[in-house]
This record gives C-alpha cells, structure tokens and sequence, in this order.
C-alpha cells in the first residue's frame, strides 16, 4: 500500500510560513562548478549520455529521484512536460535514481509515456556524491541544470524556477552572476535564522541582516520565487520558529500543563501576521491528543485509557483533512497500534472524506480500507475504485488497483436461486 503522507507538524508550519532555510553542512561546491560526470549503473530508458560529448552544444537537467518518493512521482509530468518542451532547444533531462535496477525498471516500464526522458540507475551512489552530497543536499526530488560550457548554474526542486532558469538560457539571459549573489545570500540567510533562534551577537544579526537586505535590492529578491528579504520579518519568523519549537516540545516531552501553556503564550505572542495561530494550537494539541492514543494502544497500553482518549478524539472538532487521514491510516496499519479500533478509523477516515469533498485520492482509499476491516466489502469496493478513478499516479494507481481485487474477492459469493 501507498505510505501515507505525515503530517509533522514544525516542518508543515515553517513550510507555510515560507521560512528559508536550507542545510548547506558538507558543501563543497557552489554554483559555477564544473559538472561531474554521470557514473551510472545502468540506463533504463534513453541513453547513454556523456555531458562531456554535449559540451558546447547541449543543456542537461540531472534529476535524483526514487519510485518510493511521492514528490519524486509528483513531479513526473511536470518533467515529461519541459522536456517536450525544450527538446528541440538542445536541452536533455536525465532523472537518476539509487535504487534495484529491477525496482526502477519495473517503474518506468509502467508509467509508459507518462515518463518521457532519460532513466538511469545510480552506480553506487558515486553520481549522487559528485551533485548531492557536494551542494550539502539531502532531500529528493532535486534537480541540477548544467549548460552547454558544462557548469552546474543552477539546482533546487524540479517544480520550482527549473523551466523560467532554462528559457533564460536558451534565451542567453540567464545572469550567473546574480544566481551565484543569491545562492551565497541563501547561505547567509541560514545563518541568519540560526543567530537569531540561538540568542546570538545582536551586532552581527544586526549587521548581516543589513547586508541581506543590500543584496536583495542589487539582486532583485534572493528568496525563491524572486520574493524580497525584509530583516525584521525574518527576525520575527525566526523567533516564531524557535517559541514553537519549545512549545512543541513541552508537548510531547510530559511537561506540565501550565508551563507549556506558558511557552504557548509565548508563541502566540511572536507570531508573523497572517498566521492562524488557533489552527496551529488545535492541530499541536490534537496531535499530542493522538500521541498518548497511540501510546494507549501499544505494547504497554490501557485499554481503559485508549477508549477515554478514543473518544475524545471522536468528538475533536479536527478540521483538516489530511491530519485526520493520517491518525486513521495509523489506526489502520501502524505497526505500534497492538489493539486497532477500525469504527474509530472509519469515524475519522469518514470526516476526513467529507472535509476533502470526495476529491482526494489517498483519503478514499483511506476511507475503504476502514470500511473493509469494518466488514462493510461492498461499499469498501465502491470507495477503493473511486480512489483509482480519482488517482493521476501511474504507480500508485497499480497499488490501488491491487488493493481493490483483495477487497473484491472478498466480497460474498451469490447463492444461485432454486429452480
């Protein structure tokens, strides 16, 4: 079965807030660098390239990937879109995974044309050493654009600026040196964030919050998306950042009430304007709400206290969609849950349905899943073929349609009437 996206909460708030930050431990090269070359295991589709034949004439996008990562497969079509697109501008997408040759094949073999470039497997990582770990990235899906001198001149998502970075080279408008300001800028915004969340010299905060401010305006904007660096608004996301942090720890660590509800206030206090802080306090409370759920029916539980604390979540007025599809998947098939409550699933997988309006693939297949240990098989097949109708995933919707011949042949055989 598909692996459910979880919900972290720190990491989706920062997210939302738009902090930047970005881990750049282990760096060893910087935009400008000449391009290693493509040490690869074996190529799946398309192929072989060598970037040094292309040298002078050809563009190369090199993408790191894995069949198991659902951004990675997100981004898919968007992939297939800009090489269609740019192909006969000289420009080549080459996506490299690290996976089984068998694992990637089967993969690619499935999603047909919907995959419409260039497939390799990794040769032991030595590809993923030359790009990730020497631009200290550990995240995929993660792209590199290399030009035709044979530099990497840019890097990040693949749905990020990838297609606005590649029309400025065909174009000859792509200003490398401003991309090079902005990626040393993102450096120093990391640091930044960090002298302000550990109480560091105000003097220096002071003073490099005056340089990234300079840099934006030289530069036109040096956080994704073109936006514009504003000291001050950094400075108070950090320091949100930071008194939730805190806050979320007292939490889930067992402080008392009264001295998280302290650091609560606290948060609240410092938080950036448009941020719904009693949303982010019902879902950081509903999820300490699940946690101690989860402790009540695992190995060491209580039943007595998992059905008290079963039935506060029933009556939680959760308003998100995606964090109630989680505690019911968990429910489902989490490992650590030795006593399951599918009615309890089904509650939440239900709400979380009806919240999504019957448009999310992921929460259907969710909702049948609860139905079908529920003992309710029919109306588990009806939601498993709605999930694959409304599924865009080549890979998932396999998965799913897996999932819906187990529930079919579950179903009750009909007794042939007497004649």
């Amino acid at each position: 079965m598909t692996v459910k996206r979880i919900v972290i909460a720190g990491a989706a708030l920062l997210a939302a807030l738009q902090i930047v930050s970005t881990s750049n431990q282990g760096r060893a090269a910087d935009l400008g660098s000449p391009a290693p070359a493509l040490d690869i295991a074996q190529w799946i589709k398309g192929g072989p390239v060598a970037l040094a034949d292309g040298k002078g004439k050809k563009v190369y996008v090199v993408e790191f990937w894995a069949t198991w990562c659902p951004p990675c497969r997100t981004s898919i079509p968007h992939l297939t879109s800009l090489q269609k697109k740019f192909k006969d501008k000289g420009i080549e997408f080459i996506s490299i995974s690290d996976e089984q040759t068998a694992v990637v094949r089967k993969f690619v073999d499935k999603m047909g044309d919907q995959m419409e470039y260039t497939v390799a497997v990794d040769n032991e990582r030595k590809t993923a050493s030359g790009y990730m770990k020497a631009f200290g990235i550990d995240g995929i899906p993660h792209a590199f654009v290399v030009d035709r001198s044979g530099r990497i001149v840019w890097h990040g998502h693949p749905m990020a600026d990838l297609e606005e970075t590649l029309q400025q080279i065909i174009d000859g408008k792509y200003d490398m040196a401003a991309a090079q300001k902005r990626a040393g800028a993102r450096q120093k915004i990391e640091t930044f964030f960090e002298l302000v969340m550990e109480g560091g010299d105000e003097a220096r905060i002071e003073s490099l919050g005056k340089e990234l401010e300079a840099l934006d305006a030289e530069v036109g904007g040096i956080l994704e998306g073109g936006r514009h660096f504003r000291a001050a608004d950094a400075r108070q996301h950090a320091q949100f950042s930071q008194a939730l942090r805190k806050w979320q720890m007292a939490l889930f660590s067992g402080q008392d009430d009264a001295a998280a509800d302290e650091l609560a206030k606290k948060a609240e206090s410092l938080a950036p304007a448009g941020v719904d802080f009693p949303e982010i306090k019902g879902m950081l409370l509903t999820q300490r709400l699940f946690s101690r759920y989860l402790e009540a029916v695992g190995e060491k539980g209580d039943a007595a206290q998992a059905a008290d604390l079963g039935r506060q979540l029933s009556k939680a007025e959760i308003k998100n969609p995606t964090l109630l599809n989680q505690f019911a998947w968990t429910i489902l098939t989490g490992e650590q849950v030795k006593k399951r409550d599918p009615s309890l699933a089904a509650q939440l997988a239900k709400t979380a349905y009806d919240l999504s309006e019957g448009k999310n693939s992921s929460i259907a297949d969710t909702y049948a899943r609860a139905l079908f240990d529920t003992g309710k098989v029919a109306e588990a097949v009806r939601l498993q073929q709605k999930a694959i109708d409304l599924c865009e995933d080549a890979g998932e919707k396999a998965e799913l349609e897996s999932t819906l011949k187990r529930y079919q042949a579950a179903l009750p055989t009909a007794t042939p009437s007497n004649r």
